[in-house]
């Protein structure tokens, strides 16, 4: 299914990193439980690097790729093949008999004018060839670079009533699989706490102290359902900290906290 407008406005400013931190966070929770949606996100990846490849970026949006986007080797390797790729047909059509201000913007329009170009069977065949090969790496690229099926490592934990793990709390253990998209923790609630009016908020602490907010899967009269990419998740202790607002917006914290550790 094709995304709407203002969808894909919204998913080219998550690549670009301009999003709002609430606005992020729906983001990634669809990416971690909507697979037509995931491929939607790699969609505007391949329109975005076409836009950079042909100059269509505004000079804000080209430093935001530049800076955001660039950030990870995928996206990297992906610019760097659509680059050759696009060097290679435009060297071959530059004796095209075309004008050049007719000849297509992108490189899949520019190979559709190159092939049509080549009148003889002896041209076409050695595009071919180059195609097959560009092909081939193509595929090698994708089979290193495409996801595996997402799955997730699951955990259940129950609060407790230090705030620091130092305290001689045990924090559950989990060993993330090499195929893990996320870890999803279901954060059983006190018994104080188990009722369906209110609403949540979950902050991930590393052991550095660092403070992430969580986005809220699902949740029912007995716990809270959190869901974090495994890639965010290196080795070492974390602390869950759960919030609760009333029907007035007064948000409180649950004292206590739910502690793991990432082997």
């Amino acid at each position: 299914m094709t995304a709407s407008t203002e969808e894909s406005n919204e998913i080219k400013q998550y690549l670009l990193g301009t999003l709002s931190q609430a606005a992020r966070q729906r983001v990634e929770e669809r990416l971690l439980t909507e697979e037509s949606f995931y491929e939607e996100v790699l969609l505007g990846e391949d329109e975005l690097i076409d836009q950079y490849i042909y100059g269509a970026l505004s000079d804000e949006n080209r430093e935001q790729f530049e800076q955001h986007f660039l950030s990870t080797p995928e996206r990297q390797r992906k610019l760097r093949f659509g680059g050759a790729l696009s060097r290679y047909i435009a060297q071959k059509s530059e004796n095209a008999a075309a004008p050049a201000r007719n000849r297509p913007t992108t490189w899949v329009g520019q190979l559709h004018a190159f092939w049509s170009s080549q009148t003889t069977w002896g041209l076409r065949a050695t595009l071919a060839l180059a195609m097959i090969a560009v092909i081939a790496s193509a595929a090698l690229w994708l089979s290193r670079t495409t996801p595996a099926p997402r799955t997730f490592a699951t955990l259940t934990l129950t609060i407790s009533a230090n705030n620091r793990a130092a305290d001689g709390t045990q924090a559950s253990r989990v060993k993330l699989p090499l195929n893990a998209d996320a870890l999803r923790v279901s954060l059983t609630l006190p018994d104080q706490q188990s009722h369906p009016a209110g609403r949540y908020r979950v902050e991930l602490v590393n052991d550095n102290g660092e403070t992430k907010p969580l986005a809220i899967a699902g949740q029912d009269t007995r716990s809270v359902l959190v869901l974090m990419p495994a890639a965010q998740l290196a080795r070492g202790q974390y602390a869950l900290k759960l919030f609760t607002s009333n029907a007035g917006d007064t948000e409180q914290r649950v004292n206590g906290s739910y502690f793991f550790t990432v082997e």
